[in-house]
């Protein structure tokens, strides 16, 4: 019976210790679906601010593929090389899209100041939480090229990845009325083979 007790103790320590350990970087990919095509999204981001953004479209059109480095210093990429700068906007579209970052922890993506969230221009972040576990069930954020249009995301199907408890689907609701749909089928953290873009 002794043994069976300590046995069960050890577990509870090392499921516990498993989810206190250090998160440096999160890699993603998902398949996508909006109102009007099909694509595929890729993303890596890191605790500190660094973030990857890749679409890719199904129907022919050139990818979409950017890096930031920070709020303000970003740049579409082209074959791994630094292309034309990133526009305030277009940075903060890239940091809203890291999900698991946010799911994690929402201070490592938008700006925390008197109990408030603050996206890379100035906007604020509204979140809701659940009351018993504490995760982020959704939150809005302010269109960064239209001021006048909400945009609401809803995280479920939360999945225990490397002792990290992801969401594994999201549902986008731009402007009260186009929906998108995330299925995230890969999530990595702290990938041994992920390697940042040097900061120019």
């Amino acid at each position: 019976m002794s043994n069976l007790k300590y046995l069960f103790l050890f577990l509870i320590v090392g499921c516990s210790s498993t989810q206190q350990r250090p998160l440096y970087s999160i890699g993603s990919k998902a398949t996508c679906k909006g109102p009007n095509r099909e694509y595929h999204t890729a993303l890596h981001a890191t605790k500190d601010g660094y973030f990857r953004f890749h679409q890719s479209y199904y129907d022919g059109n050139p990818d979409y593929d950017a890096v930031a480095f920070s709020d303000s210093l970003g740049f579409t990429l082209a074959a791994d090389s630094l292309g034309a700068r990133l526009e305030a906007a277009e940075i903060s579209v890239g940091k809203g899209h890291s999900f698991h970052m946010i799911a994690h922890q929402p201070q490592l993506v938008f700006n925390y100041s008197d109990e408030k969230y603050f996206d890379a221009i100035g906007n604020e972040v509204k979140f809701k939480f659940d009351p018993e576990s504490k995760r982020v069930e959704s939150f809005q954020i302010t269109n960064p090229f239209d001021s006048t249009e909400k945009i609401d995301i809803y995280y479920s199907q939360w999945e225990d990845v490397q002792g990290f408890m992801f969401p594994m689907h999201v549902q986008i609701i731009q402007g009260g009325k186009d929906e998108y749909f995330f299925e995230f089928y890969e999530v990595k953290v702290n990938d041994p083979s992920f390697s940042k873009i040097p900061a120019p």
